[in-house]
Parts: structure tokens; sequence; C-alpha cells
């Protein structure tokens, strides 16, 4: 016997929720057709698969080495039901999977809802993390785009620049001693900073500040750039972050922006896409709103 889509599918949801009750209303089927269905897969298998432990069916051990590839499959399975040649954004219900820093989900996120609600009204999007993982994913069909600085992406990968980002340095518009209008060399290295650890960002500042001989006074190290705003607005410490980001803030009157006393490299936030999905239509077409709608930022320095 072989094993087909539906059949898996059940398998899948049984492990998932632990019980062939709660599997078959999640599908909305019968529970004698997932019970004929998972007798189909132990015979398949010579396996119980499932064994119940008081009111729960937990996995064998070859359920556990089976789960993963079902999972893969499965997502596969999906994006070929997706897939249309004929992409037509006005109608698909295609959700695209985007890997973009923290900073674009404020920047950049809100532009792109507002574009598709208006444009392409039943796409959805999933939006996840850059971390060390997202070129592998990227390879493995797990996210259709990123966007961001990421050197760590190399062979295999299409690339193409929206904008260039240069550092600002930020502190509380009550700020006690940051009073005047230029920031000395000897500000910065007196004042405590708040370091982000974010994909990108520290690695150019800690190099370039390295390069300068310079050594931060670190008072605290947080992961990511979303809650630097609050955290600066409320304090007497500063930090040293992405001009969009620091526009973002000013906007909402949270801080007081500085030119730092040192010319910081500028970088180039891209997006990016592998080979695999370079002829894909829906992906192309995501490519081509983004760059319209984020290659304007270079020319305006403008929110």
């Amino acid at each position: 016997m072989d094993v087909d889509s539906r059949l898996i599918e059940i398998f899948y949801e049984i492990y998932r929720h632990k019980s062939v009750s709660k599997a078959a209303s999640f599908l909305g089927t019968g529970q004698s057709t997932l019970s004929i269905g998972l007798n189909k897969l132990r015979e398949h298998f010579n396996n119980p698969l499932f064994v119940r432990v008081g009111n729960v069916m937990e996995p064998t051990d070859l359920a556990n080495d089976i789960y993963p590839i079902t999972v893969d499959f499965l997502n596969n399975l999906k994006l070929i039901n997706q897939y249309n040649l004929d992409f037509d954004p006005k109608t698909s219900n295609y959700e695209f999977k985007i890997s973009m820093t923290d900073i674009s989900h404020l920047v950049l996120l809100p532009k792109l809802i507002n574009y598709l609600r208006e444009h392409a009204p039943n796409i959805r999007l999933r939006i996840v993390p850059i971390d060390a993982d997202t070129p592998a994913k990227m390879a493995e069909g797990k996210i259709d785009l990123a966007i961001g600085f990421i050197p760590q992406i190399e062979a295999g990968f299409y690339q193409q620049t929206l904008f260039k980002q240069e550092y600002t340095v930020i502190c509380s518009p009550f700020h006690p001693r940051l009073t005047h209008h230029v920031l000395t060399h000897e500000d910065y290295c007196r004042e405590l900073h708040i370091d982000i650890l974010a994909t990108g960002g520290h690695y150019i500042i800690g190099n370039e500040l390295q390069k300068l001989g310079v050594n931060r006074n670190v008072l605290m190290q947080l992961p990511g750039y979303l809650g630097v705003g609050p955290i600066i607005k409320y304090t007497d410490a500063v930090a040293t972050v992405p001009l969009y980001l620091s526009k973002f803030l000013e906007s909402r009157g949270d801080i007081k922006i500085f030119k730092p006393p040192y010319s910081f490299s500028k970088y180039s936030v891209k997006q990016h896409w592998h080979s695999r999905s370079h002829n894909n239509s829906n992906v192309e077409w995501l490519r081509k709103i983004c760059f319209e709608l984020f290659s304007e930022y270079e020319s305006t320095g403008q929110m």
C-alpha cells in the first residue's frame, strides 16, 4: 500500500493533537475515517505509531522519526497548491514569508501592509526574524524574501539594494547634560550606552569603534531595537542606531538626534532571494513592489 497525502495529513494531525477525536474535528471529518486511516498507516509501517497513555495518544519512536518528514512534505505540498504561474495579486491568497529586522517592522511594514490592503487584499504575510538560519531557510523555500543588512548571505542568492543606512546617536529630549547641538568625542565616551545586539548593526558599530580605539561605557545590551526608544526617552543613556529608526522615534517626540562624532561607514539595506525562487511570478511581484515602495528612502530621507 502506498501512503498518499491524505494519510500523511491524518498522521500529522493526530501527532499534533495527540488525539484521534481532536484531529478528526480539526480536519472536519468523522472519527471513524481517521481510525481507518490510522490503521492503514500502522499496517504500512508495521508499527502502532501511537499508543494510548491515559487520554493521550503518545507517538512511538518511529512516529517521532517520521514526523519531521511529514512536516516538510505538507509544507512543500502547500507551496505547490499555492503556486500559480499566472499570479494575480488581486485574487491570490498566497502567504508570503518575509525575513526582516525589527526596525523594518516599524519603518517598512506599515507601508507594505497599506499597499497590499489596497492592491492585493487577500495576500497574507508571515514575518520572521533575520538570524543565522535565514540563508538555509531561503534555500529550502521556507522564506520568500529577506530584507535588511545580511552579510552572511553569499553564493546562490540574488540581491538588490533598496537604500543606504547611516548611524545616528540618540538621547532623551530631557537629557541633563546633552543640551547642546553637537555631540563631541568626549560626550560620546562619557555617557552610558545602550548596545543593541541586532543582526548587522552591532557588527558594524563594534568594528568601527574598535578601529577608532573608542570604548563605550555600556550600561545595557538589548537583543533588538524595539525597546530602545522608551529606554532612551526615560533615562540619561544614549544609543547608536540607524537613521530611519531615529527619525521614526523623533517623529513621536521620544528622542533627540545627534550626528555621531565619528564617520561611521554607511551600509546598504537590500532585498535578498534565493535562485530557486528567482523566476517565481509571485515572488517576482513582491520584489518589484518592495523596490517601488522602499527604494525611495535613500533619495528622500523621509519616514
